[in-house]
């Protein structure tokens, strides 16, 4: 999987959480798993080269094992409630 330019590595995201917090950010990799429809939003789990993973939430509609790019607001300690809570999360992503 080819790089994009300026996007953002998940290992370097999750390394340094703070640096990102409420900033828009780039990210690439391969879908792993998609739950589509849970409160309104596709949750989609990406990984990237560093086997490194990421869940985002998104409206558009992706399939396992797609090559992806997301473009979209990084959040920390997100708690949606009903066990929905993430330390790290990307919002509001739109594919690229």
């Amino acid at each position: 999987m080819p790089d994009i330019k300026g996007a953002v590595k998940i290992a370097d995201l999750l390394l340094n959480k703070a640096k990102y917090k409420d900033k828009i950010i780039t990210v690439r990799g391969v879908v792993t798993k998609v739950n589509n429809g849970i409160m309104g939003k596709n949750w989609v789990h990406i990984i990237d080269k560093s086997g490194k993973d990421l869940t985002i939430t998104t409206n558009s509609v992706v399939n396992v094992n797609a090559v992806v790019a997301f473009k979209g607001k990084i959040t920390l300690d997100k708690d949606f409630g009903a066990g929905y809570k993430y330390d790290i999360i990307m919002e509001e992503a739109e594919r690229l």
